[in-house]
């Protein structure tokens, strides 16, 4: 670290030696001059002051611009030297209070990608975290499988095996979340008819998991004619609904209304042990639900910035063909295992709204995959 003491005995020593030099040829030059007899004692004090006038004048020259550059080049030197020590040691930054902390991050990140594009991620993204205002997620795990082989007869709701599949889904994850910022200490489950609805629900920080059940219009209105206790009967016996906390299993109210276009689950979580400001607890969704065969696709979206995306799709029906359109560029990161098992391994983090869509045709119809634009409209 550059040191002010030294910087102003390293000046106060390069001055005074500076004076002393010129001192010393100052008498050197009257005893030569008075020694060869080139002026008198008379006018000694004459040339004393004409000497001194001319030594001044690039004394204080000299001095002025050694001070300008000696300053410039001690604040450039402590500049860099405390960046580096902001950057390199990490004790440094911890000194510092919370609102200067977030103030040099977003000043960091402004100078890294420009006051605009900063300034977004820093008020998006960022922001929001340091605020503990935003949960993460890791080692995010979703399987997703799909048969024709339909698990139950239901004398109060009939599953026709030509119209349906039937989808076997597991999730799990590990997930910082703050109690201070959830309604009530609740946290819920939506499923929904339409995809509009759906989307309505990813910025509803108190849901965990949402999903599209895609069912005819007869079964919509039987749904919906459910109570809430006939709703709880289906998603316990029908749906084989599940989720553990901490490998717990949680129990849930169901509430099933007609103006919200689908049913939602809730659950009271019981009061989490803090380790710190961020706990970080297992959560496990499973379940099975029905699904139109004509929706040849699905969906599946990170909804919150997650760390370590593994992601399985399997298609149970040898006569189809499964593609894999992403919504993040590592295209490498999609593969095919041997038993057409659609893999998505992503070991980075993975920003909200990205995901993959799977889509798929009945290739026995001898009819080409239809285009992508196409299945994604119906």
């Amino acid at each position: 670290m550059f040191d002010e003491n030294e910087y102003r005995k390293s000046y106060k020593n390069i001055s005074l030696l500076f004076f002393i030099s010129m001192c010393l040829l100052l008498i050197i030059a009257i005893f030569l001059n008075i020694f060869m007899k080139t002026f008198t004692w008379d006018s000694l004090y004459i040339s004393v002051i004409n000497s001194l006038i001319g030594v001044m004048i690039p004394l204080v020259l000299f001095n002025i611009l050694y001070d300008h550059f000696t300053k410039t080049y001690h604040n450039r030197e402590v500049s860099d030297r405390i960046t580096e020590a902001l950057v390199f040691k990490q004790e440094l930054i911890g000194r510092f209070s919370d609102d200067t902390k977030k103030q040099f991050i977003k000043n960091t990140t402004e100078s890294l990608l420009g006051k605009t594009e900063g300034d977004m991620l820093y008020s998006t993204m960022i922001q929001p975290y340091l605020n503990n205002q935003y949960s993460f997620r890791r080692n995010f795990k979703y399987y997703i499988s799909y048969t024709n082989h339909v698990p139950l007869r239901s004398e109060w709701f009939a599953i026709d095996d030509n119209a349906y599949d039937w989808v076997k889904q597991e999730l799990s994850f590990f997930k910082n979340i703050s109690q201070d910022h959830l309604e009530d200490n609740d946290i819920s489950v939506g499923f929904s008819y339409k995809e509009s609805t759906l989307d309505g629900l990813y910025d509803r920080k108190n849901f965990f998991f949402r999903e599209n059940l895609w069912v005819n219009d007869e079964h919509i209105d039987l749904l919906q004619s459910f109570s809430n206790e006939e709703m709880h009967l289906f998603v316990k016996d029908v749906l084989n609904f599940r989720f553990e906390l901490d490998d717990e299993e949680l129990t849930y109210t169901v509430r099933n209304d007609k103006e919200i276009e689908g049913f939602y689950l809730h659950f009271h979580l019981p009061k989490l042990p803090h380790k710190d400001q961020r706990s970080e607890h297992k959560f496990k969704i499973k379940f099975q639900m029905p699904q139109l065969k004509s929706q040849k696709k699905f969906i599946a979206v990170i909804s919150e910035p997650t760390y370590s995306v593994d992601i399985l799709f399997s298609h149970l029906q040898d006569q189809v063909k499964v593609v894999a359109i992403p919504f993040f560029d590592e295209a490498e990161a999609i593969s095919t295992l041997p038993n057409d098992t659609v893999k998505v391994e992503l070991d980075k983090w993975v920003l909200p709204r990205a995901g993959v869509v799977f889509v798929w045709d009945d290739v026995k119809e001898g009819s080409p995959l239809k285009p992508v634009e196409a299945i994604l409209e119906n």
